[in-house]
């Protein structure tokens, strides 16, 4: 059985598109964390700008759909996302690790990192490279989720994952990366940061959506694709899930979440 990491994790965009296809479709409340980015970022089209955990790159992609003329660099450590990012026309793909990127001091405009800053071991580290790559005067945003995020469907899937003496690998989450702890990261090494924080929910009216995003969250549960007993586990979790929705009748299964724009000024 392969060892579940972030490499495996990402090894394949296809969990990470199951994921993000559920918060688009079943949020409580209209959830798109890229609006909330590109306000912060306020860009006029032509700043160069590095995406620092860019997955699939579709923050990029979509920048550059929009016409914006300003080079725009997706990095990622996966080989699958750096493909993604390259496969994009206007995008230019790096491989590099947050922590020692490969640009010159102040080489950019801007600097985002979405929704990676908790896959770092050192994340101070991390932020302190971000600051480095960005002109003075240039805009760092940084995009994490909230403690507890869709907590009770991570729940559900640790359970299942314990039942079969599975548990979470080290270093796929950094766990003090939260909303409630980036200000103070932020501050520290930027100074003065502009905070924005955005709740919501997951709402799933039937059991199949609920089924395929708990599947999507396997790998940070060390279930790999891999495990012997990965269909043992999607059986007995799909069976809980369909056991919930029929024991409440015409209720949703509603999981808190939330996520925290910090913006910060080079």
């Amino acid at each position: 059985m392969t060892m579940p990491s972030l490499t495996t994790e990402y090894a394949s965009p296809i969990p990470l598109q199951a994921r993000i296809a559920t918060h688009r479709k079943h949020s409580e409340h209209p959830d798109d964390p890229s609006t909330a980015v590109l306000a912060a970022l306020e860009l006029t089209g032509t700043e160069d700008l590095a995406d620092i955990g860019c997955g699939d790159a579709r923050f990029l992609a979509d920048l550059h759909a929009a016409g914006h003329t300003g080079r725009l660099v997706g990095v990622d450590t996966s080989a699958a996302m750096v493909a993604a990012a390259a496969a994009i026309g206007g995008v230019t793909a790096v491989t590099g690790d947050a922590q020692n990127l490969p640009f010159r001091d102040g080489e950019f405009d801007a600097c985002t990192a979405r929704h990676m800053l908790y896959h770092v071991p050192d994340p101070l580290a991390a932020l302190s490279e971000f600051r480095r790559i960005t002109r003075t005067g240039g805009t760092v945003v940084v995009v994490v989720n909230h403690a507890r995020t869709c907590h009770y469907t991570h729940q559900l899937v640790a359970a299942h994952a314990r039942n079969h003496g599975l548990t979470p690998p080290d270093g796929m989450i950094n766990h003090t990366v939260t909303s409630e702890t980036l200000p103070d990261m932020m501050q520290n090494v930027f100074g003065k940061t502009i905070i924005e924080t955005h709740d919501n929910a997951l709402i799933f009216d039937q059991p199949r959506p609920l089924i395929t995003f708990a599947e999507a969250l396997f790998t940070f549960y060390g279930i790999a694709p891999d495990a012997p007993p990965r269909a043992q586990i999607l059986a007995d979790v799909t069976s809980e899930i369909e056991h919930w929705f029929a024991s409440h009748p015409g209720q949703a299964w509603r999981d808190p979440k939330g996520y925290t724009v910090a913006t910060a000024t080079r």
